[in-house]
C-alpha cells in the first residue's frame, strides 16, 4: 500500500499530521465529555494528556514514514478554515483498515465528519486498501449517521465488543465498512 500523505485536502476541510502546538485545540475536544462519551480513550483531564497524545502520534508517523504497519495507528487532525477541530485516525488490523474519529462539539451537524471519513476511506481504497471499517456504539446515533453519509454499510452488531472508559462499561456496537 502507498504511504499515507502528510496532508489531504478535501472539500471544505484538510486532514494533516498533528503538530505539538495543536495541544490546546486537541484538549478542547478531547476533554469534552459529550465528544468522548463513546470513544476508546478517557477524556483528557489536562492539556498535558493532549501533549502526550500528540507525541505518540508524531512518533508513530516518524517511525512508520506514513506506511500503515500492523498494530500501528496514524492520526490526522481535521482542519477547517486553518483551525484543528477534530481527529481522524487509521489503524491497520487483520480485518482491514479501521477508522476512528472525534469532532469538536461546535462543529457537529456541519457535515465535516462524513466528508473527512469518506475522503480518507476513498483515498485508502484507491491506494491499495481492500477494506475500510469503523465501529460505533449502538446508542451513538450521530456516529451511525456519519458512517452512513460516508457511504459505509452496516454489516452487523458486535456484542460487548469494546470497553468504553467514559461509560465505565463494555458495550455493543455496530460494524460498518466500505470495500473495494
Amino acid at each position: 500500500m502507498t504511504p499515507l500523505p502528510a496532508a489531504l485536502s478535501l472539500p471544505g476541510l484538510r486532514l494533516r499530521r498533528p503538530r505539538p502546538e495543536d495541544a490546546p485545540a486537541l484538549f478542547a475536544w478531547a476533554s469534552d465529555p459529550e465528544v468522548t462519551r463513546y470513544l476508546s480513550f478517557a477524556s483528557h483531564r489536562d492539556v498535558d494528556e493532549s501533549r502526550a497524545a500528540l507525541r505518540r502520534w508524531a512518533r508513530a508517523w516518524a517511525e512508520s514514514e506514513g506506511l500503515l504497519l500492523p498494530c500501528r495507528t496514524l492520526a490526522y487532525l481535521i482542519e477547517v478554515e486553518g483551525k484543528p477541530v477534530g481527529s481522524l485516525s487509521v489503524h491497520w488490523s487483520r480485518y482491514g483498515l479501521e477508522l476512528g474519529y472525534a469532532l469538536a462539539r461546535a462543529q457537529w451537524g456541519r457535515g465535516i465528519a462524513p466528508r473527512a471519513v469518506r475522503g480518507l476511506a476513498e483515498w485508502l481504497l484507491a491506494h491499495g486498501a481492500h477494506r475500510v471499517y469503523a465501529t460505533a456504539h449502538v446508542e451513538n446515533a450521530a456516529s451511525h449517521r456519519v458512517l452512513e453519509k460516508a457511504e459505509f454499510v452496516r454489516e452487523g452488531r458486535l456484542s460487548r465488543y469494546f470497553f468504553f472508559p467514559n461509560l465505565g462499561a463494555y458495550g455493543d456496537g455496530y460494524l460498518y465498512a466500505r470495500v473495494e
